[in-house]
């Protein structure tokens, strides 16, 4: 472990013998450069695009035979990290027990913890997922050792603390693949600091990890997270956008570059990350309260959303034909959104009204639907969607988000929007729903 993180490159190579790999040690970009490889997933990539650091050693390992060419060379081949969060664990192991991942490379449970860790990773946490799904194939037991950690809160000259966490987590591992796994629940509940009319909001995880997968369960997408208060007074915190889609309006870029502008130490890269997730430095921490960030996101978010809203061209458009198929009440809180967005509204009750209503002559590009109507549910909708001339794809609305988003999608929602419903949501749905659409002819009444 190194004092600090290499700068770049240039510094990694100058610093360590040949075959050494870095996990998440060098703020640049993941790679290889020689005889020296770097896992990685923050600096300089596309963050959805790019796969976790385990995912990437994974890959390196069963199909690259990293270990086999490698380690005649050197051995044992130095690995440096700069923390021991899930990704560096997870990848630590897979290095360091090789062998043993050979032995038992077609374990479900393993691939199912590689396969699910580069999911929440990727997205830095905020992934929808089962929360008992989690926690019934072990994997909150797994990196219960980091979730410690995080709550003592990691600082300078940590270096025992780091080794530590990494050896229960390997040994954890180990101990699930001979099938002696424990289990254990997600107890953690996450504080809205903030809720943004803009959508975002800022939670106090209160120093859990697992925080992030609970507000992934309800329904939150884009977050300003204070990850945990130091006793030197300073901050940790992440800054995370969980659609790719919403750069438009919640730039993370934007957003750190501002944060680092207004630190105590505007010398100290304290802020950085990809274009998905960021945070401030895990060591040196930031200076701001979270207030401050709330001022700063705001005037920045805010900005960025009017310039969104009013940069669609409004005059000379072909409606944007809705189906509202609700309860009229549920109806009444979309209707006027819908129209301020230009969406042409047509409503029904039931699924009976909703298969009237689906014919040539309405130019339907979607169907908004809650999840239970009287006589049906949404799947029912869904199957009338794919029956359609053009296919009509279906947003559910909810109220709460209880964990289930991976079956709703699965089950053939397009989308979810959770209350409360906002005018910015609206017209995100619209936008993303386009590419996928008819676009009316030109024609066309």
């Amino acid at each position: 472990m190194p004092p600090r993180r290499f700068e770049n490159w240039e510094r990694f190579l100058a610093a360590t013998p040949e075959y050494s790999i870095g996990l998440e040690v060098i703020d640049d970009t993941p790679g290889r450069r020689g005889n020296h490889i770097h896992f990685d997933h923050h600096s300089g990539v596309v963050r959805e695009a790019t796969m976790s650091a385990a995912m990437q050693a994974y890959i390196a390992v069963r199909q690259g035979r990293l270990m086999q060419r490698w380690l005649p060379h050197q051995c044992p081949l130095p690995v440096y990290v700069w923390n021991a969060d899930q990704d560096v664990c997870l990848a630590s192991f897979i290095l360091e027990y090789h062998e043993l991942l050979e032995q038992f490379h077609s374990d479900p449970l393993l691939r199912w913890i590689v396969q699910f860790n580069n999911k929440i990773d990727v997205c830095g946490g905020l992934y929808p997922v089962d929360l008992a799904e989690l926690v019934r194939n072990h994997f909150t037991w797994v990196f219960e050792p980091f979730r410690e950690q995080r709550m003592i809160g990691k600082t300078e000259g940590d270096e025992g603390l780091v080794r530590l966490t990494i050896r229960r987590v390997c040994d954890r591992l180990e101990d699930l693949l001979q099938g002696r796994a424990g289990i254990s629940p997600i107890t953690t509940v996450p504080e809205i600091l903030y809720t943004s009319p803009h959508g975002f909001v800022i939670a106090d995880e209160k120093g859990d990890p697992n925080s992030r997968l609970v507000l992934a369960a309800q329904g939150h997408t884009n977050l300003i997270s204070l990850v945990c208060r130091r006793k030197n007074g300073r901050y940790t915190y992440s800054v995370i956008r969980g659609s790719p889609y919403d750069e438009d309006t919640f730039q993370v870029a934007g957003l750190i570059q501002a944060f680092q502008a207004a630190e105590d130490l505007p010398d100290a890269r304290i802020w950085g990350g990809s274009n998905l997730a960021a945070g401030s430095d895990s060591e040196l921490g930031s200076s701001l309260p979270w207030t401050r960030l709330r001022d700063i996101a705001e005037a920045i978010v805010g900005e960025a959303s009017r310039k969104y809203v009013t940069a669609a061209p409004r005059e000379r458009r072909s409606p944007f034909g809705i189906l509202v198929v609700m309860h009229p009440a549920e109806t009444a809180k979309l209707h006027g959104l819908l129209h301020e967005c230009g969406a042409e509204v047509f409503t029904a009750s039931t699924c009976v009204e909703a298969s009237r209503a689906l014919h040539p002559g309405n130019s339907l590009r979607a169907i908004f639907s809650t999840r239970w109507l009287p006589d049906g549910g949404f799947r029912d909708l869904v199957e009338m969607g794919k029956r359609c001339p053009e296919p009509t794809p279906l947003i559910l609305f909810l109220p709460q988000v209880d964990g289930g988003w991976i079956d709703l999608l699965e089950a053939g929602a397009f989308d979810l929007v959770v209350e409360p419903y906002r005018r910015e949501k609206i017209e995100r749905v619209i936008a993303e729903l386009a590419p996928y659409t008819r676009a009316p002819s030109a024609t066309e009444p």
